[in-house]
């Protein structure tokens, strides 16, 4: 996610937060020491009032961080590749490589989440009781009392049966189980998804009509966020759908420009890169392909050396997620494509190219589809 840091790693997952996560972790802290702590605790000395108000905020979205660890450490133990988790204004996110491919798959990793909050709230539980028996202050019993309570929200709140909230993950995969379909069972907690998004502005709008503005606007945020991400993700399981069942060579374009290998640099630059205006070119040595160039080979050359180098020079050679077979289907065009940067990738059957396909061909697909299912 574009704005994001790294902070660590863990388990082979790479751990970031999101700028927005600043504001959010700003915002708790603020309120706490301005209203939450003068309110209830009126003695508590300044200076404890902020690192008590900033313990808060962290130790929850700390909570977060584990409850989004959950599911990805299931998914990883379900054969998923999880790159990242991001913490951001809405929450946390598990970047996972793949969707789970059985109904009971995502059941297990939708649970995790709320699982792990219960657990927190839980051991908070046991951990405030014992820390008020040996007679720790109140204001710094407020703490723990706070995040055992935010778990608890957590959990129930993602119990929602809404996608693409836990709940309805589980919606989700109860619905496929049944019906043995995805896409239906992702449309029908789509459907939930984006009506409880609604629900929650409706709801947001009320709160700012009678003065709750903060909670208001917040509300408003959420409700939004819901509403979209639950639209777009049934849209994505559909083409997701759609492009496992069609053939690369179906949907290949088949006229491809190359350039060989032994042209000068000049020769590609005046005669193809500018007439085609193509950022990628494949690079062929007697009919066989032996890489590709696209600008970004030119970045370390410079101009007065464009008559003398050749392409083989500066090509990127072959590798295996620059090309497809085609017997693959779109969908694994698809990871392909996003996986080396070149926004394409080569069919190739032997050493015979026979066509291409391009991310803007997948998302004119899209696009068309789109249109004609609206039409």
């Amino acid at each position: 996610m574009k704005g994001s840091f790294r902070i660590g790693k863990l388990m082979g997952i790479q751990l970031e937060v999101h700028v927005s996560w600043m504001i959010i972790f700003a915002l708790i802290t603020f309120m706490m020491a301005t209203s939450y702590f003068p309110i209830n605790h009126p003695d508590v000395p300044t200076e404890w009032v902020w690192i008590l108000s900033a313990g808060m905020a962290f130790f929850m979205l700390f909570s977060i961080l584990l409850h989004e660890l959950s599911h990805s450490i299931v998914a990883k133990n379900e054969g998923i590749q999880v790159d990242r988790i991001t913490l951001f204004v809405f929450g946390g996110i598990a970047q996972m490589a793949s969707e789970p491919d059985e109904p009971l798959k995502e059941l297990k990793i939708a649970l995790a989440g709320p699982a792990m909050s219960l657990t927190l709230f839980l051991l908070l539980s046991g951990v405030v009781v014992l820390i008020e028996r040996i007679g720790v202050p109140e204001h710094f019993v407020a703490p723990f009392v706070y995040v055992r309570n935010i778990n608890l929200a957590i959990a129930i709140f993602n119990l929602v049966p809404a996608f693409p909230l836990d709940g309805g993950r589980v919606l989700r995969a109860i619905i496929w189980h049944v019906k043995g379909s995805v896409s239906d069972a992702t449309k029908v907690a789509s459907a939930m998804g984006s009506g409880f998004g609604y629900m929650l502005i409706i709801l947001g709008v009320y709160f700012v009509l009678v003065g709750n503005t903060i909670n208001g606007v917040w509300f408003v945020l959420i409700g939004w966020f819901i509403r979209n991400l639950s639209e777009s993700s049934y849209q994505n399981t559909v083409m997701t759908d759609l492009f496992t069942k069609i053939k690369v060579s179906t949907f290949m374009t088949k006229s491809v420009v190359t350039v060989e290998e032994h042209w000068s640099i000049d020769e590609w630059v005046k005669s193809y890169l500018y007439p085609y205006k193509f950022t990628c070119f494949p690079v062929l040595s007697n009919g066989i392909v032996t890489g590709v160039v696209t600008i970004e080979n030119l970045k370390n050359i410079s101009r007065d050396r464009w008559q003398q180098e050749i392409i083989r020079n500066i090509r990127t050679p072959l590798k295996n997620n620059m090309c497809v077979s085609p017997e693959d289907t779109v969908s694994q065009a698809m990871k392909k494509i996003f996986e080396n940067g070149l926004g394409r990738v080569l069919v190739i059957e032997e050493t015979q190219l026979l066509g291409i396909i391009s991310r803007t061909d997948i998302l004119n697909h899209i696009r068309i589809h789109s249109q004609l299912k609206e039409d």
